[in-house]
């Protein structure tokens, strides 16, 4: 991901007529009741900017820095979502988050995925040794990640309460290491011909976002989206193997379709202006924020992981809602405390929704399963929850609403 992100931008910088803002970090949509006309935020060397545009387009990916064991880039923290639903934007499926079953989790190495396909030599050992393929049934470990992560992943975290879930690769030949996907895991090599490794399902992906129409546009006028921050084109989980794709088709159809709106909407031409209101209010609290990044990592892992429960839940939100509270009223001291507590806001904010969606479904589906409904009921839960941010009373509203045609 990060070496497509890299050439595409050095591919856009390089091409004529269109100009690139660095150092620039987005706060909020500009736009009252009517159409968006840009966005407005910070400078990273001090002062603020607002950029006017005819189209917006949100690719802001999803939310999985919000959990402690993720495979996400560090600063993906559900700005998107905080930034559509400020903007007066329903968030649909927040609570379906798919974690990928095998991330190394060794002590000392970056939290890092071991792609698939596997060689038949790999082994799955849990702390007693046992094969957990074998014992669960699970036969080939390339399928189980392809159609079964959610119950892999549960299969995987009840595995790790008696102790660390390993992979053995030491019996892989080495020619295999020399090709994709072992290629990527080369630097830990050594480490890997000596032991098993430790492994743990990571939060993944989002399957829950912003409705779209087919050309990318939302219900606000001018304001586009695209990626992990769309919502429905992966039901309840997402299959793997189709990431690429899905960034291609939905980041073209919403440029095609911001390009069409642009032409259609003249008049507003994209420069950058004296923002038309003030900055956002810091508060005057001293707050260690990177404690309560921690905080806000722990919370999410514990109760809103891969196996949650109605008390759990609960319990998580009204300790999120403190968190919130907390950023809230933070003083910032310098443009990088600045984002660090906007990025935190937008984590406390996603895990808010998240919680929220997965409180009221009573049953588990998909990527969400419940330790207290774990029956998935069709007859009453074949519905979308539907949250919608109250800026006034500081919470979401839930709507578990039929699909089309349902």
């Amino acid at each position: 991901g990060v070496s497509l992100v890299r050439r595409v931008a050095d591919l856009v910088a390089g091409r004529d007529g269109i100009r690139t803002v660095r150092g620039f970090y987005v706060e909020a949509l500009v736009g009252a009741s009517g159409p968006i006309v840009g966005v407005r935020g910070a400078r990273l060397d001090g002062g603020e900017l607002e950029i006017v545009a005819p189209t917006v387009v949100l690719a802001c990916g999803g939310a999985g820095a919000v959990y402690a064991r993720h495979d996400n880039q560090a600063s993906i923290f559900g700005q998107g979502y905080r930034l559509a639903a400020e903007a007066g934007l329903d968030l649909w499926d927040m609570e379906f988050v798919q974690s990928y079953p095998i991330v190394l989790d060794e002590p000392g190495m970056p939290m890092t995925m071991i792609y698939p396909p596997y060689p038949a030599e790999a082994r799955l050992v849990a702390a007693s040794g046992e094969d957990l393929l074998q014992k669960h049934g699970l036969g080939n470990i390339n399928q189980a990640i392809i159609r079964k992560r959610d119950t892999f992943s549960a299969t995987l975290v009840a595995e790790g309460k008696a102790g660390a879930v390993r992979m053995d690769l030491r019996a892989v030949p080495d020619d295999l290491w020399e090709a994709h996907p072992l290629s990527l895991l080369k630097r830990f090599k050594a480490e890997c011909r000596q032991r098993p490794i430790r492994i743990a399902p990571a939060v993944h992906f989002f399957m829950g976002g912003v409705c779209t129409d087919e050309d990318g546009r939302t219900r606000r006028g001018g304001l586009f989206a695209c990626g992990e921050t769309v919502w429905g084109l992966h039901g309840a989980n997402r299959m793997g193997g189709n990431a690429l794709m899905e960034c291609l088709v939905s980041g073209r159809l919403a440029g095609l379709g911001a390009a069409r709106w642009a032409e259609t909407h003249p008049g507003i031409s994209g420069e950058a202006v004296s923002p038309s209101v003030g900055p956002r209010v810091p508060g005057s609290e001293r707050e260690d924020l990177r404690d309560l990044r921690r905080r806000l990592q722990a919370l999410a892992s514990e109760y809103a992981g891969v196996v949650r429960s109605g008390e759990g839940m609960a319990e998580g939100l009204r300790e999120a809602e403190s968190v919130w509270q907390a950023l809230r009223t933070a003083r910032t001291d310098g443009p990088k405390e600045r984002v660090l507590r906007e990025d935190l806001l937008s984590a406390a904010f996603t895990l808010r929704a998240v919680l929220t969606a997965g409180l009221g479904r009573l049953e588990s589906r998909g990527s969400i399963l419940r330790a207290d409904y774990p029956a998935q009921d069709d007859a009453r839960w074949l519905r979308n929850s539907r949250l919608t941010w109250d800026a006034a009373a500081d919470r979401f509203h839930v709507q578990y609403v039929p699909p089309e045609g349902g």
